[in-house]
């Protein structure tokens, strides 16, 4: 457990910092496509200091797949919510999305839609991956 914390911490720490890098780059292509983000010192502190709190949850959650003993259908369970309540809180504070229960269910859908075809991806590369491996051994 403490071994699986430390991994958790180190990989949230080197994470951490491209969050805020990602939401720079983000606001440099809204700023370059003249769109208005109505941004301020505050606002801006809170981008940043948001992304790095995701891109370090986002990476320590990843310890979890290293976790044997927790059934799979457990672990994509727990690294769907985690994910999940993470982002809302963080775009609900952020006033990135409004507090109202119809725009929360269409960012339910999209996170959802979306966290579905990561994992599809992810399945048919590995998938494919595994094939041409057994096709080598042969």
């Amino acid at each position: 457990m403490k071994k699986d914390l430390k991994e958790f911490c180190s990989r949230g720490l080197i994470a951490m910092g491209f969050g805020p890098l990602v939401y720079g780059v983000v606001m440099l292509i809204l700023y370059l496509c003249n769109v208005d983000t109505s941004s301020n010192g505050l606002v801006i502190f809170k981008g940043i200091i948001s992304t790095a709190i995701m891109a370090f949850v986002i990476a320590g959650t990843s310890v979890i797949w290293k976790q044997e003993e927790i059934q799979i259908s457990k672990k994509i369970s727990i690294h769907f919510l985690v994910l999940y309540l993470l982002y809302l809180l963080v775009y609900l504070l952020n006033d990135w999305i409004e507090k109202d229960l119809k725009v929360i269910g269409i960012f339910t859908l999209v996170f959802v839609l979306g966290y579905i075809l990561t994992w599809l991806i992810i399945y048919l590369v590995e998938k494919n991956r595994a094939k041409k491996l057994n096709e080598y051994i042969k």
